[in-house]
């Protein structure tokens, strides 16, 4: 065989192989993911969910204040009632526990916690730097967001923020909102109170000129006093904080359970049912998406 038809057969071999191969090659996998795209689907999760270092074994052991309507409160039966007291419940029911509540002022909620004498507890912790970074609990994904702002009689002459300076500022003793309008204002002075039921009588009777709290709050408040007309709300907002359940330190699996449930009821829509149902707004819940969630 001469050089040339070398050549030419190799050229032949090379083009039919090449052929071949393109002919053979297997179609690329498709990465079009848009068939997932549908309604948003809750996360399967184990029931009963075993949890292995609950205060008591068998039962969710809930610390709350039921002062901080309509999210937590005690309804004309004597029951605990709200939309967080609905959300605590449904926790329990979905992890196959039972229901047990234990009623305490805010002040003494975050300390029983660390005591363990609760699995969790708060109808609503904001976070801050230090309850985040605190090794007394855990706490969970956020539930809702607020912002505080004052609540005012009509006619006490405080018409802004500006206002309260030199005045008496009232708030529920280790609330951020509380904390947030003391760095805000020079108040002449401060009055510490139990719980936001508290904060409004001391109000109407004269005793403080405002009285700190959030926004979802102040509305429901001045809506359910039977002297809400002489009251208003002062603004702007000032900060937009989230908030939380608390969780055990010692329950780890517990915060795991919660966080995968609360996401749940978001994507079902039962987080912001219960919410609407008690403030008659779901605003709170709606602003979680401000800040990521």
């Amino acid at each position: 065989m001469t050089r040339l038809r070398r050549i030419g057969a190799v050229v032949t071999v090379v083009a039919v192989m090449g052929a071949g191969a393109i002919v053979s090659r297997p179609a690329q996998a498709q990465s079009d993911l848009t068939s997932l795209y549908g309604e948003p689907r809750p996360l399967p999760f184990p029931k009963p969910w075993p949890m292995r270092h609950l205060v008591t074994p068998g039962t969710l052991t809930m610390g709350i204040t039921a002062k901080t309507p309509p999210g937590s409160f005690t309804n004309t039966d004597g029951d605990f009632d709200g939309s967080r007291v609905v959300l605590f419940k449904k926790l329990a029911e979905d992890l196959g526990l039972k229901p047990v509540f234990v009623r305490l002022d805010w002040p003494g909620i975050l300390p029983g916690l660390a005591a363990n004498k609760f699995d969790l507890a708060c109808e609503g912790a904001s976070w801050s730097n230090e309850r985040l970074a605190s090794p007394d609990f855990l706490l969970s994904r956020p539930i809702g967001a607020n912002a505080t702002i004052a609540v005012v009689r009509k006619n006490g002459g405080v018409a802004n923020w500006k206002d309260l300076n030199g005045k008496r500022l009232g708030g529920v003793k280790g609330e951020l909102y509380y904390d947030s309008a003391q760095k805000a204002v020079k108040p002449a002075s401060l009055l510490d109170l139990p719980g936001r039921p508290e904060g409004v009588l001391a109000l109407l009777n004269g005793q403080i000129d405002a009285f700190a709290v959030d926004l979802t709050a102040a509305k429901s408040l001045i809506d359910s006093s039977p002297r809400g007309a002489e009251l208003a709300i002062i603004g702007p907002p000032l900060d937009l904080l989230v908030q939380s359940i608390c969780v055990n330190k010692n329950e780890g699996d517990l915060l795991e359970a919660v966080n995968l449930l609360i996401t749940n009821y978001r994507i079902d829509g039962s987080l912001a049912a219960a919410e609407k149902k008690y403030y008659d707004t779901d605003e709170h819940v709606r602003l979680l998406s401000v800040v990521g969630y």
